[in-house]
């Protein structure tokens, strides 16, 4: 009999032990997840920041300290930190998060406990869509940027939204410039070393254009018949040549709407009386003739004020 009461005792005590260790292995599982429903704080995170060597390709590696570190949600970075020149979302060429195409954004839901527009409302918000140990975004610029070494950033993990500060990037290496639209598409073009912008071509409404055929644009509005519309062509065309087209990208979202709405100029083309000349809609892709030229107009104010040396 005291043996069978040994045994039962014996039998109880290791399958108490059994489901302890079952439930020990459970929450460490838990753990390295990360709980998205409790809090977090910074502490819980290291944040290493990399900038190459001029100054356009940012690289932010964000690490959990430890196992019971809670997953991002979202990552949150202050742009506004030159005044005017400071970077922007139109900024960004691309942008990665642990390799894949990063999902961006330019506001903050309601809700999630965050509130970057208290304090600015240039910046970028990169989500989180999968659980990680290490999350690595990297964000290409269009120029280069010194690096501010107070910009505000936030956290969102878990229950919590935590704010800090972090190197961003603050004034620009070099100051915006564009040469003008004569300088790409005038005659002298194939001799001012205009050329080197033209390798890849020239792409407006979703047409790739040669240098040769810009110059032909060209001959033909300033010979025979000019229209006006061209002229946010060929604006568009220069500062998007430059380089520089997110210092007016309201205008050039104008001129790529009509002309992504028109598609090849080319095929515009008409002849009366033996000449030859462009007839562009007066309306197209919800702008009408005259807001493209006026549009035009804006980055031509924008490139004279800026105009390469």
């Amino acid at each position: 009999m005291k043996k069978m009461i040994f045994l039962t005792i014996l039998a109880l005590g290791l399958y108490s032990c059994s489901n302890e260790d079952v439930a020990t292995d459970a929450a460490n599982t838990n753990a390295l997840k990360g709980n998205p429903n409790s809090g977090s704080n910074l502490g819980d995170y290291n944040i290493n920041v990399q900038v190459n060597s001029d100054g356009s390709l940012w690289t932010y590696t964000l690490t959990k300290k430890s196992n019971k570190s809670k997953d991002l949600s979202h990552f949150i970075i202050d742009l506004g930190n030159c005044g005017e020149e400071s970077a922007s979302f139109a900024n960004i060429i691309y942008a990665t998060a642990n390799g894949a195409p990063a999902d961006l954004s330019t506001s903050e839901g309601a809700g999630t406990g965050c509130n970057p527009q208290a304090t600015t409302t240039n910046f970028v918000k990169i989500n989180f869509n999968e659980d990680a140990s290490t999350w690595v975004v990297v964000i290409k610029f269009d120029r280069g940027y010194f690096e501010y070494t107070t910009a505000a950033f936030w956290l969102k993990a878990g229950t919590s939204c935590n704010q800090g500060v972090t190197t961003a990037p603050g004034c620009p290496r070099e100051e915006y410039c564009s040469f003008s639209q004569g300088f790409f598409f005038a005659n002298g073009t194939f001799n001012n070393g205009a050329s080197a912008s033209w390798v890849d071509g020239l792409t407006i409404g979703g047409v790739t254009y040669t240098q040769a055929q810009g110059n032909q644009i060209w001959n033909i509005d300033r010979g025979p018949g000019g229209n006006q519309v061209l002229n946010g062509f060929f604006q568009l065309g220069a500062v998007r040549l430059s380089g520089v087209e997110a210092g007016v990208q309201s205008q050039v979202d104008i001129i790529e709407a009509y002309f992504t709405a028109v598609g090849n100029v080319f095929n515009y083309l008409v002849t009366v009386n033996g000449k030859t000349y462009f007839n562009l809609p007066a309306s197209a892709g919800g702008y009408t003739a005259q807001q493209v030229a006026a549009a035009g107009g804006a980055i031509g104010s924008f490139v004279d004020a800026n105009h390469c040396p």
